[in-house]
C-alpha cells in the first residue's frame, strides 16, 4: 500500500521512515485521498500583485534615499577658531582651514584637531549625530604654555667660563634687545615688563613696558647714557609670572680697550712658548704683541726694563714688554711672556725703563745691547791681558833693577880679577837680555794700552747711544 507524505503529499514506500522529497518524518498512515489538495493559483491575479509590490518597493527606496540624503546633509560641523587660519583635521585627515563647514559626515565619534603655527595643537573628541548640525568655536590659546624670551643684539658678544652669553655695548649707546612672548591668552595684557638691574643688586635701576607685536615678538632699546660702565642683567617678564634674563655690559672706551688687550695677550700666550728668561727672547715676543695691538688702532710702546729692581739702570735691564694707552694718559702694561695685564699699582716697575716707539727702535737697542755685551767680553779679555802684561813688566823691571844694582855695586869702578871680570861680563849679558825683554814687554804693553783705549772708545760710543735711546724713551713716555 502506498503512503503519502503529510507535508508535501509525495508518495513514498510504506516502510520508508522519511520522505524522499522533503525529508519529513513519515508517521502518517492515511491514503492518498486523505492528503489535502492545494488549489491552483490564479495566474493572472498573481502577476498583477507582483507588479504592484515592485512599484511600492521602488517608491519606498526612493523615499528612503531622499530621507537619508537629507539627514546626511544635515550632519555637519561648523568650525571656527580664534585666531582664524587653523588647519582642521578629523581623525588626522585634513578637512579645511578655519572658518569652514564640513558636511555629509557619517554619524559617529571623531577626533577634532586644530593646528596653528603659533599655538599648540587644540584637540577634542566629538560625536556626530545623523541629521544634526554642530557648531564648535575653539580658542586656540586654551593650550598655550606661557613663556617669554629675550635676546641681546650686539656686534660684540662674549661667553664667560660658565657659559653665560654677555653682550657688550659702548657707553652712551643704546642697549638693543629682542624677544618673543606667548601669553596665557591673547586678550590679556599684551605687554612685557622690562627691568634692568646692576650686577649684584636686587632693586631695578629702571623698568618699562614693551608692547608685544601681533606675531608674538617684541623689540626694545634701553638708553645707556644714564647707566655707568659695568655689568647688568635685564629681566623680561609677563603677567603670568614667566621670566627670562640676559646679561650685558656697558663699556667705556678704556674698558673696551682693556678687554681687547687682555684677550690679545691671553691668546698670544696660548700659542707661544717662553723658553728662557732672556731679554732678547722677551723682546721678540713683545714686538709680536706690539704689532697685534697696533692693528687695533691703539697707541702702544715697547719697554725694556727690570721688573724686579726699581733701581736698575739700562745695563741691568733683562726684560721687555708692551705698554698701551687705553685712555688719554692712562696706560696698561702687557706681560707678553706671561699672558696677562699689569696695572701700575700692582707693579710700578712695569712703568719704568726705556720706551720705544716702534720695533725698529727696540731692534736698535737690542743690537746695541748685543754689541755692548760683546764689547764687555772683549774689553774684559783685553783688560785681563793688559793687567797680566803690566804685572809681567813690573816683575821684569824689578828683576832688572835688582840685577843692575848688584852689577853696579859689585863690578862698576872696582878692580876685578880675571874670574870676576868674566863673571861681570856674564852679568852684563844678563842685564842686556833682561833689558831687551823689558823693551819687548813695554811694546806689548803699549799695544795693549792702545787696544784697550780703542775698545774703551767703542764702549763709550755704545754707552752714549744706549743713553740717548733711554733719554728718548723717557721723553716719549712723558709727551
Amino acid at each position: 500500500m502506498l503512503k503519502f507524505c503529510p507535508k508535501c503529499g509525495s508518495s513514498v514506500q510504506e516502510k520508508m521512515p522519511f520522505c524522499t522529497n522533503c525529508g519529513s518524518e513519515l508517521n502518517y498512515s492515511g491514503t492518498q485521498e486523505d492528503i489535502p489538495v492545494k488549489p491552483e493559483p490564479d495566474k493572472l491575479k498573481k502577476g498583477g500583485r507582483k507588479t504592484q509590490y515592485l512599484l511600492i518597493a521602488a517608491v519606498f527606496i526612493i523615499f528612503l534615499v531622499a530621507a537619508l540624503g537629507y539627514l546626511f546633509s544635515q550632519s555637519s560641523l561648523s568650525l571656527q577658531s580664534d585666531p582664524v587660519g587653523a588647519g582642521v583635521y578629523l581623525n588626522s585627515e585634513f578637512r579645511g582651514i578655519t572658518p569652514c563647514v564640513i558636511r555629509n559626515l557619517l554619524p559617529g565619534e571623531y577626533l577634532l584637531e586644530f593646528r596653528h603655527d603659533r599655538y599648540p595643537p587644540w584637540q577634542k573628541n566629538i560625536t556626530v549625530t545623523l541629521g544634526k548640525a554642530k557648531t564648535i568655536n575653539a580658542d586656540l590659546s586654551d593650550n598655550i604654555i606661557p613663556e617669554v624670551k629675550v635676546t641681546c643684539i650686539s656686534d660684540e658678544v662674549i661667553k664667560n667660563t660658565t657659559g653665560e652669553i654677555r653682550c657688550i655695548y659702548k657707553k652712551g649707546g643704546a642697549v638693543t634687545l629682542s624677544g618673543t612672548a606667548v601669553r596665557p591668552h591673547p586678550k590679556e595684557n599684551p605687554n612685557v615688563t622690562i627691568s634692568v638691574y646692576a650686577q649684584g643688586t636686587i632693586l631695578p635701576i629702571k623698568t618699562q613696558s614693551v608692547t608685544i607685536l601681533s606675531d608674538n615678538t617684541y623689540n626694545i632699546s634701553v638708553d645707556s647714557i644714564t647707566l655707568p660702565s659695568g655689568n647688568y642683567h635685564l629681566v623680561a617678564s609677563i603677567p603670568s609670572g614667566q621670566k627670562s634674563a640676559v646679561a650685558f655690559t656697558i663699556e667705556s672706551q678704556e674698558n673696551t680697550n682693556i678687554r681687547i688687550l687682555r684677550q690679545i695677550v691671553e691668546d698670544y700666550h696660548k700659542i707661544h712658548t717662553y723658553s728662557i728668561y732672556d731679554y732678547f727672547v722677551c723682546a721678540d715676543m713683545a714686538k709680536d704683541v706690539w704689532n697685534i695691538v697696533e692693528t687695533q688702532g691703539m697707541q702702544a710702546l715697547l719697554v725694556a726694563g727690570n721688573i724686579k729692581n726699581p733701581d736698575a739702570d739700562w745695563k741691568d735691564y733683562d726684560h721687555a714688554w708692551v705698554i698701551v694707552e687705553t685712555a688719554p694718559r692712562q696706560w696698561i702694561a702687557l706681560e707678553t711672556t706671561g699672558g696677562f695685564l699689569v696695572e701700575k699699582k700692582e707693579n710700578p716697575n712695569y712703568y719704568r725703563g726705556i720706551f720705544f716707539e716702534n720695533p725698529k727702535d727696540l731692534k736698535t737697542n737690542m743690537d746695541l745691547r748685543r754689541d755692548h755685551n760683546n764689547q764687555i767680553e772683549r774689553f774684559a779679555t783685553i783688560f785681563s791681558k793688559y793687567n797680566t802684561k803690566v804685572s809681567e813688566y813690573n816683575s821684569g823691571l824689578d828683576y832688572y833693577r835688582s840685577l843692575a844694582d848688584s852689577y853696579n855695586n859689585k863690578y862698576v869702578g872696582q878692580k876685578l880679577t880675571i874670574a870676576e871680570y868674566q863673571e861681570s861680563v856674564r852679568v852684563k849679558n844678563t842685564l842686556d837680555s833682561e833689558q831687551l825683554k823689558l823693551v819687548q814687554l813695554k811694546a806689548e804693553l803699549d799695544q795693549l794700552t792702545f787696544t784697550y783705549n780703542n775698545e774703551k772708545q767703542i764702549m763709550d760710543r755704545i754707552t752714549a747711544q744706549m743713553n740717548d735711546l733711554a733719554a728718548k724713551g723717557v721723553v716719549l713716555m712723558n709727551s
